[in-house]
């Protein structure tokens, strides 16, 4: 049967959609550039779990296997998916390269490596881990060491006895840094900080966070509701006595965000990573730092996030929101858990994969792909 609906992206987020398509019994397929389910998960440093448990980070009707413990590893991750995949049978196509999706009559023209096919509807579920965003800093192309992005980061060992900086104290920043520094390897290892760092427990009072969140769900709502803003409030605290700036205000605090762990503490304290201010300029084998300091590096390593990838075969003249997403129906710009799933004034066009915070990305993932086709059965039982 012809495929009703093209599922870009055969991540996690894209796994879900063809899940609930499936179930629903609407003719769809999945496609991916990469030659493996998945790409994005299959390439990770060995050293890296998931931010979420668990508890929320499986896909429909399949929980981890329990020796993946609280929080799984990418790799037990990335296993989950292509045996998810497998098991449920999704009709997922690899080696298939998206050029460009544009409008045509009651649908959509999407022209690929392999051809030119047309579909009612199409859901783009290409998220932001595979398109890696390295913000230029001034003489870059005369730095005489090595400049990568977190997403090339297989593990340590390439960087024994180099003097490592790693830019950026996000999630990616941290756990590469406190890894680098803790295996102790390497002759220098820096964490370059432009905005301070929220440095939160794992286990709060010795439960995961979602264990916390799960109760609160069951309590009455104020109760609940006042118990997980507790725990989502807990950080720790002084970590200026081992370097480690910390937010200078509330909106920098709020821009932070917050990394789960006390990975950084145990290295910073040891003297095992120095953290220091941002870089701003390169000069040959040296860094010049925002306090003007200069620093004899060998590599960099970019932990400065990702970016939609979805604009590079969507050229749509559309409002996009905060987060550099496409704005969808009902979606109030500066809160991206509200609207529908449907891209704004693009009837069949759909993103899934867009929302990163409160639960975490892949219980996220779940309910924007449950949303996305519910949208369009009832889109396609419109056009019946």
């Amino acid at each position: 049967m012809t495929a009703q609906v093209l599922v870009i992206g055969a991540g996690p987020a894209g796994i879900a959609c063809a899940y609930y398509l499936k179930k629903a019994q609407i003719p769809y397929v999945v496609v991916d550039k990469a030659e493996i389910i998945a790409s994005t998960w299959a390439s990770l440093y060995p050293s890296l779990r998931l931010n979420t448990t668990r508890f929320f980070s499986h896909l429909p009707e399949r929980k981890f296997p329990l020796h993946y413990g609280i929080f799984p590893t990418g790799k037990q991750y990335h296993a989950y998916l292509v045996k998810y995949a497998h098991d449920f049978g999704l009709n997922i196509q690899l080696g298939v390269t998206v050029h460009r999706v544009c409008a045509e009559g009651d649908g959509w023209r999407v022209i690929t490596n392999v051809g030119s096919d047309w579909y009612p509807c199409v859901i783009s579920a290409t998220g932001r881990f595979n398109a890696p965003f390295t913000p230029y800093i001034d003489g870059a192309e005369t730095f005489t060491g090595k400049i990568i992005h977190a997403h090339d980061y297989l593990g340590h060992e390439p960087y024994i006895g180099k003097r490592v900086m790693v830019v950026g104290n996000g999630p990616s920043g941290v756990d590469i840094a406190s890894e680098l520094g803790r295996k102790r390897q390497c002759t220098a290892v820096y964490l370059a900080q432009r905005t301070g760092v929220v440095l939160r427990p794992r286990y709060p009072y010795g439960l995961p966070k979602h264990a916390w969140v799960m109760l609160g769900e069951m309590l009455p709502k104020a109760i609940g509701e006042r118990l997980i803003r507790h725990i989502e409030s807990l950080k720790f605290s002084n970590l200026e006595q081992f370097g480690i700036r910390v937010p200078q205000s509330d909106a920098e605090s709020s821009a932070a965000g917050g990394t789960r762990g006390r990975e950084l503490i145990y290295v910073a304290k040891r003297g095992w990573v120095t953290c220091v201010p941002a870089p701003i300029r390169f000069d040959g084998d040296s860094v010049i730092l925002a306090d003007h300091t200069r620093l004899q590096v060998d590599v960099v390593i970019m932990g400065t996030g990702y970016k939609a990838v979805l604009h590079d075969y969507l050229h749509l003249n559309a409002p996009r929101d905060k987060a550099d997403w496409l704005l969808r129906e009902g979606q109030d710009p500066h809160d991206i858990t509200t609207g529908k799933r449907q891209i704004l004034g693009q009837p069949g066009l759909y993103e899934v994969g867009t929302f990163y915070q409160s639960k975490g990305a892949m219980y996220n993932f779940n309910v924007e792909a449950k949303q996305a086709v519910d949208e369009i059965m009832a889109r396609l039982a419109e056009q019946a």
